[in-house]
């Protein structure tokens, strides 16, 4: 019997799934427990819908920060943070950090998890991060400054 997974089931598969299983396993175990329900066609088209439309909106997030990253390269953002009198800096500069000042000084959203580094910036001075995508790849110069 078709079923459409309401829940993930161990063995089974995750929410969304269309699955064979006994015509047994379904009616007496996936279906009392609201686990699972009976594939139709208009069900199944609904789901190739929704993953449709789900893969459409993952393609246009991923060309706007390919295109963000691109107009990124070679720029630099600056970050003032509190630091010692050796240059030493009280707090690490993260991904958040280099986002949110991306997003102060280019208007350009970038997500955290697009910003790699090659080692932390815990010093002041000029520092390369690394910004990447499935697609494109760009350097981004962090000046950090004392506070």
């Amino acid at each position: 019997m078709k079923v459409i997974l309401i829940k993930d089931v161990r063995g089974c598969g995750v929410n969304g799934d269309i699955r064979n299983v006994a015509d047994g396993y379904a009616r007496n175990f996936l279906f009392p427990r609201k686990m699972a329900e009976p594939a139709t066609d208009e069900k199944i088209k609904e789901i190739e819908a929704k993953a449709a439309q789900h893969q459409a909106e993952r393609q246009k997030e991923e060309e706007q920060l390919a295109a963000a990253i691109t107009s990124l390269s070679g720029k630099t953002v600056s970050i003032t943070a509190r630091a010692t009198e050796k240059g030493g800096l009280f707090k690490t500069i993260g991904a958040g950090d280099i986002a949110q000042a991306v997003r102060a000084e280019h208007q350009v959203e970038v997500p955290e998890s697009a910003v790699s580094f090659t080692e932390a910036i815990k010093t002041v001075g000029e520092h390369i991060v690394h910004l990447s995508s499935k697609e494109k790849k760009a350097d981004l110069g962090v000046v950090v400054v004392a506070a």
